[in-house]
């Protein structure tokens, strides 16, 4: 028997389904996008050229605060992937209990290490504190493609049963490499662009320049991910790459379209226009957590089938969700526009 069709069938949820997964597609957008900004600037700190190293000491300063913030929205596509793939996430993470349960030290001792380097960023010799904080980063960017890969492979938590010790991995997956490359490679490019955005906004004679540094990082490694990525593609199993060629009609139109807008990024970029490049790119990533939501969909299917869920729809839960989401959204506002008055004021 399939170990997929040896699964407790998913409970009742509270409300549609497709309510819950756009919710999961936006809030792992924004996820993902942060936490590109936080492993791409701390692996470009390293790279940062310039005796007083103004690309380090830039991205010093704001590189703790995109720890914390990638953190804080990791937690809603957490919940919401929760509602509707719990059963698949929770057990993956289960058989994989060692490299999961490490995961929030790593990331912990990376956020503080960061800390320690923001005041010392233009001294010499200080670049050993992001080459470590980088290289627990990457650790903990491989735990999460681990468990991710072994929420759509039920077939590997067999290993379990031979090594229980909680080190199942998917390792031996083929689109583990390319899938966690593809990551990197768009990390860097984004936080290139970062780099680029905070740049263009500073008075000194080498900000220029330093925008231009990052577009050129945002470039090159988006243009990286053209090979990563077609590998990526290749190495999925062929129901599910068929997806995105016509057999899902939602996939194929936002795989086609992220890499219009990837394209358009990338022009923009060429003519030395980071906003624009930033507005294309995030629309770019989430036509791709589309992408990865029919993926995953495809992965679990016939077995499985999120749409078939029963559904007990709360009205009391779902407005107060809906009033909490819009507090929460209007205190964020405020809070960020009277950071920005104050930063102004000096």
């Amino acid at each position: 028997m399939s170990p997929v069709m040896t699964l407790a069938p998913g409970e009742a949820i509270p409300g549609p389904w497709g309510l819950f997964e756009a919710l999961l597609v936006l809030t792992f957008a924004a996820h993902i996008l942060v936490v590109n900004v936080a492993l791409g600037g701390t692996l470009l700190t390293l790279f940062a050229p310039g005796a007083g190293r103004e690309t380090a000491v830039g991205l010093a300063k704001r590189l703790p605060s995109a720890v914390a913030i990638g953190v804080n929205l990791a937690v809603p596509p957490l919940l919401f992937a929760s509602v509707l793939y719990g059963h698949y996430l929770y057990t993956a993470a289960i058989v994989s209990a060692v490299p999961w349960l490490s995961l929030f030290m790593v990331v912990m001792i990376a956020y503080a290490l960061l800390y320690v380097y923001q005041p010392r960023a233009g001294a010499p010799g200080a670049g050993l504190l992001p080459a470590a904080s980088a290289g627990l980063l990457l650790g903990a960017s491989l735990i999460l493609v681990n468990v991710s890969t072994l929420a759509v492979r039920p077939d590997l938590w067999t290993g379990y049963f031979t090594a229980p010790a909680g080190l199942v991995t998917a390792l031996s997956d083929p689109t583990f490499l390319p899938r966690w490359l593809h990551f990197l490679a768009a990390s860097l490019a984004v936080g290139g662009l970062y780099v680029a955005l905070f740049s263009r906004k500073a008075a000194d004679a080498g900000a220029g320049e330093r925008s231009r540094t990052g577009l050129r990082w945002f470039i090159g490694a988006t243009l990286a991910q053209i090979p990563v990525g077609l590998w990526y593609l290749l190495s999925l199993p062929r129901p599910v790459m068929e997806r995105f060629f016509g057999l899902h009609t939602g996939g194929s139109l936002a795989f086609v379209a992220g890499l219009g807008l990837a394209t358009a990024a990338l022009l923009a970029a060429f003519r030395g226009r980071p906003g624009r490049a930033a507005f294309f790119t995030a629309l770019a990533v989430v036509c791709m957590a589309v992408v990865r939501s029919v993926a995953r969909l495809g992965y679990l299917a016939p077995q499985f089938d999120p749409a078939a869920l029963p559904m007990d729809f709360q009205v009391g839960p779902f407005v107060f969700f809906v009033g909490s989401t819009a507090v929460a959204a209007v205190a964020t506002v405020w809070a960020v526009a009277a950071y920005r008055r104050t930063a102004k004021r000096g």
